[in-house]
């Protein structure tokens, strides 16, 4: 399935379509594109999705969580 992705937060590209296979969750396809799934937040329609739920076909963002203390 095609997954359209959009990067926010310092990311060296801004966007990127990929193909995913059924039954990938969101840590895998994070992990597929080099990206550790505890430094960023995906949104689907609006709203954070955990990266434990299962791909699905569309747009998602990626955001960059930035913390401080």
């Amino acid at each position: 399935m095609k997954v359209k992705i959009k990067f926010l937060g310092g990311f060296d590209k801004n966007e990127e379509e990929v193909d995913v296979e059924k039954g990938k969750r969101y840590s895998d396809l994070l992990k597929m594109l080099g990206i550790n799934p505890e430094t960023v937040v995906v949104v689907r329609n609006g709203k954070p999705v955990p990266v434990d739920d299962f791909v699905e076909e569309g747009e998602i963002v990626v955001m960059r969580v930035i913390s401080g203390g």
